[in-house]
């Protein structure tokens, strides 16, 4: 199926309106509503919408109508903290002792998936997520199944308060929330896609199931306009990663958050490569570009992309506190949100 899609610009990863292939991910939006600036996420509001209700209880589960995912409905099943490889042993012992809700194929997520239940909206997503039907969700650090290809000592956490997604020592005790796919089991995968690693550190990890939509083969193409789709999302985005265009707008500097916008704007203004719909991503579509199994850059192996840097701002605004934007740190691959007053590549 033929479907038109909003490329993006590679930091400046802008994007525009062009087709793709076929249907592969849907990234959805990000549930920022709040319009902090012209053209940030909450203004522009990116991607696919979630459904109502988001979340479906059925007994000790939960189900997210947006990813078809299950999660156990108590955010706290071990009552407790564990290493990476305790979180590890206590799904595979849920399962050996005849798992839950029926289902004996529960899993510690991987990156991409936990992050997923973030709502950016949301100065605490844990508050918000027991609004919605979980219990015992907390305003913490809960490992992912995912380990950090800088340092395979590490692996990927994401904060249920703010939203950070994060690298720690795998000996660092963090919370446990077990999840499997949805109940048809071809889905928990309609908008998550695999994270890119495939080395296996311990049976059960990231790298061991690989869980998620497939990579397409290439993953970009090269448009030959100074432009790269990403034929995963069928996002557009600018082949040079550093400020890519007419002088006019501004040098090729970092950039605070508010200048960034202010040079896409400059792009539309100026009909760059034939477009007047670009954007700065926001934080989703920032961080599909990552690719666990790399590093400095964190980007697929074989990519296009030229003056890629290390640190990008997206366009959604860090809802814990006021004047604060996230960015993705392409370099490695972590989320964390900043002033806006610093200055980041776009």
């Amino acid at each position: 199926m033929i479907r038109k899609i909003i490329p993006i610009m590679l930091v400046v990863l802008f994007i525009t309106s062009t087709t793709a292939f076929a249907d592969k991910v849907q990234l959805p939006k990000t549930g920022q509503t709040t319009k902090y600036a012209a053209g940030d996420d909450g203004d522009l509001q990116k991607g696919t919408a979630w459904p109502g209700p988001r979340f479906a209880v059925s007994g000790d589960c939960v189900t997210d109508n947006l990813t078809e995912l299950m999660w156990s409905k108590n955010g706290n099943m071990p009552n407790g903290t564990k290493t990476w490889q305790g979180a590890l042993d206590y799904v595979a012992s849920l399962n050996s002792s005849g798992g839950l809700c029926g289902y004996t194929d529960w899993r510690l997520p991987n990156v991409n998936e936990l992050e997923s239940l973030v709502n950016a909206e949301k100065s605490n997503t844990a508050t918000w997520l027991n609004s919605q039907g979980f219990t015992n969700v907390q305003s913490q650090y809960y490992w992912s199944s995912s380990t950090c290809a800088d340092s395979t000592g590490n692996a990927w956490n994401v904060d249920m308060s703010v939203g950070l997604v994060d690298g720690s020592g795998k000996s660092v005790i963090y919370y446990v929330w077990p999840v499997r796919a949805g109940q048809s089991g071809s889905l928990g995968n309609s908008v998550i896609w695999k994270t890119g690693q495939t080395t296996k550190y311990a049976a059960g990890d990231d790298g061991d199931l690989q869980k998620g939509v497939a990579w397409p083969s290439p993953r970009f193409t090269d448009n030959g306009n100074k432009t790269v789709t990403d034929n995963l999302t069928g996002l557009m985005w600018t082949k040079d990663a550093n400020a890519p265009g007419p002088s006019t707008c501004s040098p090729k500097t970092l950039k605070t958050w508010q200048k960034a916008l202010d040079y896409v704007a400059c792009l539309n203004t100026n009909n760059y490569l034939g477009h007047n719909d670009w954007r700065l991503p926001n934080r989703k579509e920032l961080f599909s570009l990552v690719d666990r199994s790399k590093y400095n850059p964190s980007i697929p192996t074989g990519h296009p992309f030229i003056n890629v840097h290390r640190n990008y701002w997206s366009s959604s605004h860090g809802a814990y506190g006021t004047g604060s934007a996230w960015r993705v740190v392409v370099g490695g691959g972590g989320e964390v949100y900043t002033g806006y007053a610093w200055n980041f590549y776009m």
